[in-house]
């Protein structure tokens, strides 16, 4: 699709092309350009159609250096105490040539390893309630789907405009959603004060467990 808009007097026409984008989202943008030319009076000869032209690129924009690093740190707490037990208890086992520790280390192991997750992902949960409604754009999401007792749809609108939908197990018609500028359809429910505190005691105990799963084991292996 190709959108052409009058230059104004003693300027260069200028034709702006819609690539890669699906037949309707071309059909959709061709009907809200019609609607907004059909708004403004009729054009003077000195008219500018560039006015109207906003740019915006359709590409996911590349992860930066500190985003990379970021991640990397975060798969590695996520994984590294917990693989790094099981492939030390699994190394002990051979080189002391008991079998059935060898047995026993692989399901420990990835036992470990899963505390070793859930720690991390609470954690990163936890990280979020705290920073989001401080540090995040904080807005209202509406219950737009009826109230069944199970996860219900609720939509909000972030700082470009764009809707955005999740689902949650709610009753309320509205909720307050934190989310970041750079992942606008990532939102995090703002929830109370206690139930931060709450959720923080529990990460704590949780990787309080994930250590002493490590603690234990290592100290089996190498006696």
């Amino acid at each position: 699709m190709t959108v052409e808009l009058r230059a104004p007097a003693g300027g260069t026409p200028v034709t702006y092309r819609i690539a890669g984008v699906t037949e309707a989202a071309a059909d959709l943008c061709a009907v809200a350009v019609g609607t907004a030319l059909a708004a403004l009076p009729d054009p003077g000869p000195s008219f500018d159609g560039a006015l109207l032209v906003t740019t915006r690129s359709l590409r996911t924009p590349s992860l930066s250096a500190v985003q990379k690093a970021q991640n990397i740190a975060a798969l590695v707490v996520a994984l590294g105490p917990g693989v790094v037990t099981l492939i030390v208890t699994c190394v002990l086992g051979v080189m002391k040539g008991e079998p059935g520790m060898l047995l026993l280390a692989i399901p420990m192991g990835i036992v470990t390893v899963l505390f070793n997750i859930a720690s991390a992902a609470a954690t990163y949960g936890s990280f979020r309630m705290w920073l989001f409604p401080r540090h995040a754009i904080t807005v209202m999401a509406v219950r737009t789907s009826p109230y069944s007792g199970g996860s219900e749809k609720y939509e909000y609108t972030d700082s470009d405009g764009r809707t955005h939908s999740f689902y949650r197990g709610d009753f309320a018609s509205q909720i307050e959603i934190s989310y970041h500028p750079d992942s606008p359809g990532d939102p995090s429910v703002v929830r109370h004060p206690l139930t931060r505190v709450a959720a923080t005691i529990g990460t704590l105990l949780l990787w309080a467990a994930t250590a002493g799963l490590i603690f234990v084991w290592m100290m089996a292996a190498t006696t």
